[in-house]
């Protein structure tokens, strides 16, 4: 079975076949990706769709964090997400923000 061309189809051309068809060819390309290989779900624009995650901070660093959030448009996130970034970046990894 030959695979449709999803970059011509619209999101519900793509759900519609997802949800009819056999996925097995698609399951078997994707697990012959390489280990290393990373995928990122994006929106209609090609951005990165965010992912809500949690993690324990200590309610000092959190006030502080808050205090420079202020006038912050993207908040706390956006703190999390440049230092995250920086971090990586300093540690040799990277990722589609890198690029």
């Amino acid at each position: 079975m030959s695979l449709p061309d999803f970059t011509a189809m619209t999101h519900d051309e793509i759900a519609d076949w997802l949800m009819h068809n056999d996925t097995v060819e698609l399951m078997r390309l994707a697990s012959a990706m390489p280990a290393d290989t990373r995928i990122a779900v994006v929106d209609a624009q090609g951005d990165e769709i965010m992912k809500t995650t949690a993690f324990r901070m200590p309610p000092s660093l959190l006030a502080e964090m808050d205090e420079v959030a202020g006038n912050d448009r993207e908040g706390r996130s956006g703190i999390v997400r440049r230092a995250v970034r920086e971090y990586l970046d300093r540690h040799g990894q990277s990722g589609p923000a890198a690029a």
